[in-house]
């Protein structure tokens, strides 16, 4: 079984970021955010729509030193944080 690099370099990034996502009842969502940090494996972005563990997300990055311009890629949520002042912090991994 592959051993998944967690120590992957992360790149603070403020790239804007286009993320779409449908719930378990159907709804589907669009959100405009930016990139808080990024790696090869994952990605970090604040959202205001709430959103669950385990969603399956389409994302569209606009321009990323580490992807280029106008790339999409899919995702899976892995970690969502609310900070202080009410905002998610949302982790997910790249499923390429």
């Amino acid at each position: 079984m592959p051993k998944f690099d967690q120590t992957a370099a992360r790149q603070d990034e403020g790239s804007k970021v286009l993320v779409k996502w449908t719930d378990t009842e159907g709804n589907a969502y669009t959100e405009k955010t930016e990139t808080r940090d990024i790696s090869e494996t994952g990605i970090s972005f604040y959202l205001k729509t709430p959103i669950w563990l385990d969603t399956h997300l389409t994302l569209t990055i606009g321009l990323s030193a580490l992807f280029g311009r106008l790339h999409t890629i899919t995702a899976k949520v892995v970690r969502v944080q609310t900070d202080a002042a009410g905002r998610q912090l949302v982790g997910a991994r790249f499923d390429e």
